[in-house]
């Protein structure tokens, strides 16, 4: 696609949150085995691949702002983008809005950059970082929002259109912490595994979970998983359904072991 239109397409969906007003967001996966691949240094332009995207999310015990508290995250709506800047390096960004059925909540910012550093090994530096909107989430006293710089290594297969890819990644700034009552240390590490598959080109399975670790390659003080179907009715539109968990592997300082769940029914625009 072409640099100009999408990047006006971003600026006016951008606009049209954050004039609307626009829980810890992550990634989304979603593998996508047929891109037109146009590295920046080959075509010496800028082609844009991604989607919009937009979710109800019910039921979900999600809660609406970064310090856990407020109403069920109840919409998520928002787009990513994936830019080839060489044959071996990729630039994702992607932007998710929450609104807890009346209003925006939070948002969420997520950049990650990936190196092919031989045939099943990648190199992976990434930036997630979360705000609320109208309300400031507060942590010890003091104004609270996820902030976090990461860099990790990935092991990707490919095999026609199925896709497996073991990971890991080290926070070398983190402000986020373990067990969902947020009672832990701050994170260290996260690894875990992502799995995409293809039927016919029409069925998208997505799947990712990984562990989340106050100590170096440890086993965890709570895991996050995610299970997103899309179903292709036309080139330009999909169906979204999954579910998400996110729990405490152990019990916290506090003696809590808490657990989030949400189910997705939404839509998505691949481009």
């Amino acid at each position: 696609m072409n640099f100009k239109k999408p990047i006006t397409i971003i600026i006016v969906f951008f606009l049209f949150v954050f004039y609307n007003k626009s829980i810890y967001s992550h990634e989304i996966f979603i593998y996508r085995p047929y891109l037109d691949k146009k590295p920046l240094i080959r075509e010496n332009k800028i082609t844009i691949h991604g989607e919009f995207f937009g979710q109800l999310q019910l039921p979900s015990t999600f809660p609406s702002y970064n310090d856990l508290c407020g109403p069920d995250d109840r919409w998520n709506y928002g787009f990513q983008n994936i830019i080839f800047l060489t044959e071996n390096t990729t630039l994702l960004a992607q932007l998710i809005t929450h609104d807890d059925g009346h209003k925006r909540t939070k948002f969420d910012w997520h950049f990650s950059l990936r190196h092919s550093l031989f045939e099943n090994l990648v190199l992976i530096i990434g930036h997630d970082s979360n705000h609320d909107s109208d309300y400031q989430s507060t942590l010890m006293g003091k104004p609270y929002y996820v902030n976090r710089n990461y860099i990790g290594f990935g092991l990707p297969f490919k095999t026609g259109s199925f896709y497996i890819e073991p990971f890991t990644w080290f926070f070398h700034h983190s402000n986020q912490r373990g067990h969902l009552d947020f009672s832990g240390d701050k994170l260290c590490q996260e690894y875990g595994i992502r799995v995409g598959l293809w039927l016919k080109e029409r069925v998208g399975f997505n799947f990712q979970m990984f562990s989340q670790t106050e100590a170096y390659f440890s086993l965890g003080q709570a895991f996050l998983a995610d299970l997103i179907i899309r179903i292709k009715l036309i080139d330009f539109f999909e169906l979204s359904l999954g579910t998400t968990l996110w729990k405490d592997i152990q019990k916290s300082h506090l003696g809590n072991k808490n657990k989030f769940y949400k189910f997705i029914w939404g839509i998505a625009i691949p481009f």
